[in-house]
């Protein structure tokens, strides 16, 4: 039975913060313009193919390879020499190493002799290619590319690029060992999961909680096909002053469930993640409409409603009874300055008004008893204070709630867009594990 080849060059933490134009150790000059060919060779990080809820590794679809276009420059001036298109069928293994396997182009690149630079995309869209071909090398650190979610993440296969320039100096003689170019490429998405832990507490109003779903938030659609130098990773928006709404993909209808962390003796509990993705997104400002954030969201049922105590006007004023709905619905929300928040049932928007009236408040709609929480990552980087907030290409992002306070915002925007979301997030309580995103890889693979 063939073993089919999913494949992803998922780099360390070192090789992702490296200086994007590495040297390739060719000391000795060669005529530049005499026709010769290359192979490129990558590199491929093993680990154990798991799916294990704990570990971090690559599911088939996010380690795929369909595609791997290389890019070839002069080095000298930085212009556009050459593209060649391979398909997974392209490469081979030529050796296994205790943390690698390397696999080499099968056919043989055209190029000319002299001082080169070489990049390489993986599953890209033809969009891209035709952006990157006939253009200047500096094009993948200053030109914008339009990547959706589904160009990143679609069907083609996830969207990875070199993590740096590679130089070398080819010569002409016939397919040579200082031809051969090492290649590792990176994916242009984070991992985002969301899980609750064990022991996660209920605060807030009391009543019914239902199934908690996330989505992505803010996707970020403008990239630079090479990731900016550390510590900023400067990404199109980067700069406060070039925020361009257009530019994010505003939250997805794709929800996915939540991991319940219970007793795993229960059936019904759903024992592995359920993963989406963000597209890399650094900021200067750190404003709430410029960060890529996580929305959860849920149902909620309050236990006890507000009603008029004479049952017809509030003549009275108002009083308090057990809520009747079974399941959720629409209900209503008031919030005086200087009393708790009050609750109104599906029937009652009228009585909400009215209370809202005395209290010189607003009402807030729950439609259909929707609630939502936002929890932005990268919080608490584990490098350095310039990157809070941001997303980065490659990461995993494992977030763990550990208290939500019910019932949320009734709307998924966060309220304040203009300001850094310091305090935003007093309603939901989550850790952050970042991960470097591995792949599992194993010898011996039949390349399909």
């Amino acid at each position: 039975m063939k073993t089919k080849f999913f494949v992803i060059a998922a780099l360390a933490a070192s090789a992702l913060l490296a200086s994007c134009d590495k040297d390739d150790n060719r000391m000795n000059p060669e005529e530049e313009g005499k026709a010769t060919s290359m192979k490129i060779l990558m590199n491929f990080p093993k680990a154990p193919q798991t799916r294990a809820t704990s570990d971090d590794n690559a599911t088939d679809a996010e380690a795929k390879v369909n595609t791997v276009d290389v890019f070839i420059y002069y080095t000298s001036s930085g212009s556009f020499q050459s593209h060649t298109k391979l398909r997974a069928e392209n490469l081979e293994q030529v050796t296994s190493s205790g943390n690698y396997d390397l696999y080499r182009s099968k056919v043989d690149i055209e190029t000319t002799t002299g001082a080169k630079s070489v990049v390489a995309g993986v599953n890209l869209p033809q969009s891209v290619v035709d952006k990157i071909v006939n253009k200047p090398l500096s094009t993948l650190t200053s030109v914008a590319q339009d990547l959706s979610r589904s160009d990143l993440t679609g069907t083609n296969g996830f969207v990875m690029f070199s993590t740096e320039i590679v130089k070398a100096v080819f010569v002409e003689e016939e397919n040579p060992i200082v031809n051969n170019v090492t290649l590792e490429c990176q994916r242009l998405v984070a991992k985002v999961t969301v899980e609750t832990a064990d022991n996660m507490t209920q605060d807030g109003v009391p009543g019914k909680l239902g199934a908690l779903e996330f989505a992505v938030n803010n996707f970020n659609t403008k990239l630079f096909m090479l990731q900016g130098d550390a510590p900023y990773f400067k990404d199109p928006n980067w700069a406060a002053d070039s925020y361009v709404a257009s530019d994010y993909d505003a939250l997805s209808a794709d929800y996915a469930p939540i991991l319940r962390r219970v007793p795993n003796d229960n059936p019904n509990v759903k024992t592995d993640y359920t993963p989406r993705y963000a597209a890399e997104n650094s900021s200067e400002g750190k404003l709430q409409k410029e960060l890529t954030r996580v929305t959860v969201r849920s149902t909620f049922i309050p236990d006890e409603i507000t009603v008029f105590k004479n049952g017809s006007n509030a003549d009275n004023g108002f009083d308090t009874k057990s809520n009747g709905a079974a399941s959720p619905e629409t209900f209503y929300a008031v919030t005086p300055l200087t009393e708790p928040t009050a609750y109104f049932g599906k029937n009652d928007y009228n009585i909400a008004l009215a209370y809202a009236k005395g209290n010189a408040a607003d009402v807030l709609t729950y439609v259909d008893g929707v609630c939502y929480w936002t929890i932005f990552l990268n919080k608490n980087p584990l490098n350095n204070t310039v990157n809070r907030w941001d997303v980065l290409r490659n990461d995993f992002y494992k977030c763990n709630i550990t208290r939500i306070v019910t019932p949320g915002r009734p709307t998924p925007e966060t309220p304040k867009p203009e300001e850094k979301p310091d305090g935003v997030e007093i309603n939901i309580t989550a850790g952050i594990e970042i991960l470097h995103w591995h792949t599992p890889i194993t010898s011996n693979y039949t390349l399909e």
